[in-house]
């Protein structure tokens, strides 16, 4: 599920954040000539999902954000941040975009920065038991993990660092990876993409 919520008392307006990802997919859906059911396809997604988040009517989970990113070829970040960046802006605690996983991971979006350099970041919420199996993301992608409180195992299965605080993992996020809490936590997530196909750095 995502949300938009201001501040972690402020009412949640999904609806506006549920059209611009809507909004978002569909732009870059059909800027590949992709038809409905082809995203779907490749996102492994039913038609009607596909059909309700570009109509501004879904609630899509992390997993599904994840899922058409990977599918439209973008940084999840693309579907999420705002249509203009300005050149100074103040992030508060948790106000960006809020993600909710089925495991009961919670990530806000701090930052995305878009092409030719695209990089992410996410503050996240990891209770105590969680563990979040994450996709693989974009070829080439990267994640840098700083654990800011509690305890965490993160990394690809079976490379799985474990993390208290101020200790950081860096690793090649193009393989399927997960974050395992030994202890309620909270990290920053920074995710670096390559950059697109033929541009030149």
């Amino acid at each position: 599920m995502v949300d938009s919520s201001g501040s972690p008392g402020d009412p949640p307006d999904l609806d506006v954040l549920a059209r611009r990802v809507g909004r978002v997919v569909h732009l870059h859906r059909t800027a590949q000539g992709l038809s409905l059911g082809a995203l779907a396809r490749a996102a492994g997604l039913s038609t009607t999902i596909v059909s309700r988040i570009e109509s501004g009517h879904g609630n899509p989970s992390m997993e599904t954000l994840w899922r058409l990113s990977r599918a439209l070829g973008v940084p999840l970040g693309a579907l999420l941040a705002e249509e203009e960046t300005p050149s100074v802006r103040r992030i508060d605690a948790r106000s960006g975009e809020r993600m909710l996983a089925d495991s009961g991971m919670t990530g806000w979006l701090v930052h995305a920065k878009s092409a030719p350099h695209r990089s992410e970041a996410y503050w996240c919420d990891v209770p105590r038991g969680t563990d979040q199996a994450s996709v693989a993301h974009l070829p080439g992608s990267e994640e840098v993990l700083l654990c800011l409180s509690g305890r965490l195992l993160v990394g690809p299965p079976g490379e799985e660092q474990e993390l208290v605080p101020g200790d950081a993992v860096w690793f090649a996020a193009d393989v399927p990876h997960r974050y395992h809490a030994l202890e309620d936590s909270t990290a920053l997530s920074w995710v670096l993409y390559p950059p697109p196909a033929g541009t030149t750095t």
